[in-house]
């Protein structure tokens, strides 16, 4: 009777271990995640404070060369310019952004995967620990 009281405690004793070992591995990935997603905010918004810089620099560039030169055919070549520097600042920003959600994904799937591999390790070795026991 001993003996069987023994091994229940040991076994209950696993459990809440593999249990806690669960819960920190649960805790872990959450602040990973959240740390990657605030990274991740934080080089947005950098991108974006330096894409407002350009422009503006661009904006006052062109409005120096326009009352500078004033013949048309260079007006139009600056805002052909302006443009283009637009369109191209534009599919910068869009690949930066596609680059950084592909990370993220990348990152979170490893994790994923290791928490995994971790958990059913700790099943394995509770269950070898419970035999040996029993």
């Amino acid at each position: 009777e001993n003996s069987q009281r023994k091994q229940v405690g040991n076994t209950i004793i696993i459990i809440v271990v593999v249990i806690i070992i669960i819960i920190i591995i649960i805790i872990i990935i959450i602040i990973i995640i959240i740390i990657i997603i605030t990274i991740t905010i934080i080089i947005i918004i950098i991108i974006i404070i330096i894409i407002i810089i350009i422009i503006i620099i661009i904006i006052i560039i062109i409005i120096i060369i326009i009352i500078i030169i004033i013949i048309i055919i260079i007006i139009i070549i600056i805002i052909i310019i302006t443009i283009t520097i637009i369109i191209i600042i534009i599919i910068i920003i869009i690949i930066i952004i596609i680059i950084i959600i592909i990370i993220i994904i990348i990152i979170i799937i490893i994790i994923i995967i290791i928490i995994i591999i971790i958990i059913i390790i700790i099943i394995i070795i509770a269950i070898i620990i419970i035999i040996i026991i029993s």
